[in-house]
């Protein structure tokens, strides 16, 4: 027997002299590898990005409504995303003028009209 510590929780876990491959911990229940030869240790890494792969695939939709966009054309796509990049850009742009007019107002209402002429 062998006593290791969990890489998550760092309790203590006692294996068998023989064990290697991947555990889950019976007291965190978080996964870790023991002993494990590079072979396999490339293969565990495989299965855990597949997991994750099917896991984000499988609650997509669910997390984020795609309404139909991931269904849709590649060229579609790129036109939706240009159609909202212009409404993006025409809101600041209108912002930004908006702003500006009422700096001048304001400086309007602070210093008044200004005389521009020579003599009197």
């Amino acid at each position: 027997m062998v006593e290791i510590l969990c890489p998550h929780c760092e309790g203590e876990i006692d294996l068998d002299d023989d064990a290697s491959g991947e555990f889950e911990c019976p007291l965190c229940n978080g996964e870790f590898e023991w002993n494990v030869e590079e072979d396999e240790k490339l293969r565990i890494a495989k299965e855990a990005h597949q997991k994750m792969i099917d896991g984000v695939t499988q609650t997509d939709n669910r997390i984020i409504p795609s309404h139909g966009f991931n269904k849709m054309n590649p060229v579609a796509k790129v036109a939706v995303g240009a159609a909202v990049g212009y409404k993006a850009i025409e809101t600041i742009l209108l912002l930004v003028v908006g702003i500006f007019f009422v700096f001048l107002f304001i400086i309007y209402l602070l210093f008044g009209p200004v005389n521009v002429g020579m003599g009197s």
